[in-house]
């Protein structure tokens, strides 16, 4: 093995230890912000659930902010990667939106919309981040026809935002449980998209 075959191999081993413990720090990352909260996610609980020194945490990333920017980017890829196929029809796109936001992985997200709230200096550095969000629940370029009225818009709003408070409703509910009355609430909001994939003669 010759002197540049060793250094790829060195460099790529270094670049293989550098990409593991961002994960790792990114993955300890969301688990406080599920288990305990934007609060909770300090660069010292971190480095201790992630068994990694300061020096170790600041040679990755520079702030708290910053790791966690990184974290929900991860969580979005994540996200992405379990999703259903491209929705063809009003119903498809209910469905479709559901399964992001019924993640229970979610609620990180949440807690990232919240302390934004609360916190102007964090919403400019991670704002961007957090509205990236979007693009889990945005309507594809097939699915975009049934939005083409303004009722149609209007009702996936509707449909939308009460999904969001249902997930907000689970965030806050002991063991982020499903509510008691989600099910019958999504039913009736699958019936109505259906108005919208089959209208009255």
């Amino acid at each position: 093995m010759n002197q540049r075959t060793v250094a790829t191999d060195h460099r790529r081993t270094q670049a293989e230890r550098s990409s593991t413990t961002r994960a790792a720090l990114a993955d300890v990352a969301i688990g406080l912000l599920l288990e305990r909260g934007w609060a909770a996610v300090t660069a010292v609980e971190v480095c201790a659930r992630a068994g990694v020194s300061r020096g170790a945490f600041h040679h990755h990333y520079s702030s708290i902010p910053d790791l966690l920017a990184d974290a929900l980017r991860r969580l979005y890829a994540d996200m992405r990667s379990t999703e259903r196929p491209p929705a063809q029809d009003m119903v498809g796109l209910v469905d479709h939106t559901w399964a992001a936001i019924s993640n229970p992985r979610f609620k990180a997200v949440l807690e990232a919309w919240l302390a934004m709230a609360n916190d102007a200096s964090l919403r400019a550095e991670i704002g961007p981040v957090v509205a990236e969000f979007a693009r889990l629940v945005r309507p594809d370029g097939t699915a975009a026809r049934v939005l083409a009225t303004a009722d149609g818009r209007d009702f996936y709003l509707l449909a939308r935002e009460a999904m969001l408070g249902m997930a907000l409703g689970r965030a806050t509910n002991a063991g982020g449980r499903p509510l008691a009355h989600e099910r019958r609430m999504l039913a009736r909001l699958r019936t109505q998209a259906a108005a919208f994939d089959h209208p009255a003669d």
